[in-house]
């Protein structure tokens, strides 16, 4: 099914192993209902739900389902209703899913700061499935190359970052300065690097830099405060950090993805499914309710009330 018309991306992800023993039903949350476009550079575009595309203006507000695109070189910042801050970096696709905290990423780069206590947060790609309790990761896909990177920046004990391939094979946990490689569906292994090298080759993450408290000030003051809660724990992350990789691996990890081409830009959504609800069954946990034909849950089940340059 498009992204134009309803919108509606259906299907129940496939039983596996999937993230340990955690899934979204697990822990009440609040779920996504807006966001707002507080900053932006360059040509963003904003595609209202059965709305021709329109450039963005600060202050507009998304609403689920509606699409953001960024262009070649633009990027744009995010505060959802709840509080976690979303950067979206050039050449992007992004939009979220009623009633879940689920993030769709079809194409680009993202900074994920996601406030604490807010439940289960997922993020997906055409080739990975991210499940993150907190606090601060990065998403990149490349829907040219098929490949997914996945980078944490904190990880602290019972907000853990899970992620798995399309498929929910492979799965792996991710710690605070670990990153991990889909591509073409196979989970590559996990490799370190340093996170203060990665503040400093990464002025899209530059605000959670221990060293660079001042860029918090030049926020809006309703991002300030959910700015200082996740700072706590990327310091944390970075005093307790002991192994230092080498920075050569940095350049992957927020390098902005190439532009599509133009028929991929047309070309209707596919790629990852959530069930109706938003509801990620975890095999041993949880499921998602009674199925409805197709494999479909019934409505309301499983549902929980959670070198870039430019970017300042």
């Amino acid at each position: 099914m498009g992204l134009k018309g309803t919108r509606w991306l259906t299907g129940a992800f496939a039983g596996s192993i999937l993230f340990g023993a955690f899934s979204q039903p697990v822990l009440a949350g609040t779920n996504l209902t807006s966001a707002k476009v507080y900053d932006f550079d360059s040509q963003v575009q904003l595609e209202k739900v059965k709305k021709k595309p329109r450039l963005a203006k600060i202050g507009d507000v998304m609403v689920p389902m509606d699409i953001l695109k960024t262009g070649s070189s633009a990027w744009a910042k995010l505060l959802f209703n709840e509080g976690t801050l979303f950067r979206v970096h050039a050449n992007a696709k992004f939009f979220f899913v009623p009633n879940t905290r689920s993030f769709q990423l079809k194409h680009g780069l993202v900074l994920s700061m996601i406030q604490p206590g807010q439940g289960i947060t997922t993020v997906i790609t055409p080739t990975a499935k991210i499940v993150a309790f907190g606090t601060a990761l990065t998403v990149r896909h490349d829907s040219t190359q098929n490949t997914t990177i996945v980078s944490a920046l904190t990880e602290k004990l019972g907000r853990p970052i899970f992620v798995s391939n399309d498929d929910g094979a492979g799965q792996i946990r991710l710690k605070a300065g670990e990153q991990v490689e889909i591509k073409d569906n196979v989970v590559g292994p996990v490799k370190s690097f340093s996170l203060p090298a990665f503040y400093q080759a990464c002025p899209m993450s530059a605000v959670l830099d221990p060293k660079q408290e001042q860029l918090v000030a030049q926020e809006p003051t309703e991002v300030q405060s959910p700015l200082f809660v996740i700072r706590e724990e990327t310091a944390k992350a970075v005093a307790e950090q002991s192994t230092i990789a080498d920075a050569s691996e940095l350049t992957k990890l927020c390098a902005p993805v190439p532009e599509l081409p133009e028929e991929e830009k047309t070309r209707p959504n596919s790629g990852p499914r959530i069930g109706v609800g938003g509801c990620i069954p975890i095999p041993f946990i949880s499921s998602c309710g009674p199925q409805r034909p197709g494999g479909l849950p019934n409505p309301g089940q499983g549902r929980q009330p959670a070198g870039v340059q430019g970017i300042p």
